[in-house]
């Protein structure tokens, strides 16, 4: 992945990574999510997610915007069915 990479880019080479076939990259989307770390071994929470656009750059948005204090943020790739029925 480089700055100039979209989220649809790296969705295909994820989805190429795993196995599954890159050209279904229709079916999923790359999400922002933003949450916090779990304490005492607890798992990490999301919070917030946001659906980035096919032609968004993913590293320029984890560059220009950082969470507050005590928040962290994750990329996900989620199916796009998911998304529309609200469910995470």
């Amino acid at each position: 992945a480089t700055p100039r990479s979209s989220a649809r880019q790296l969705v295909r080479e994820a989805l190429e990574r795993y196995g599954l076939n890159p050209d279904d990259f229709g079916q999923f989307a790359l999400c922002d999510v933003v949450g916090r770390p779990g304490g005492g071994g607890a798992a990490w929470q999301g919070e917030h997610l946001r659906e980035v656009g096919d032609w968004e750059r993913p590293l320029v948005l984890q560059e220009l915007w950082k969470p507050k204090a005590g928040w962290s943020r994750r990329f996900e790739i989620r199916r796009r069915q998911e998304l529309d029925r609200g469910g995470d």
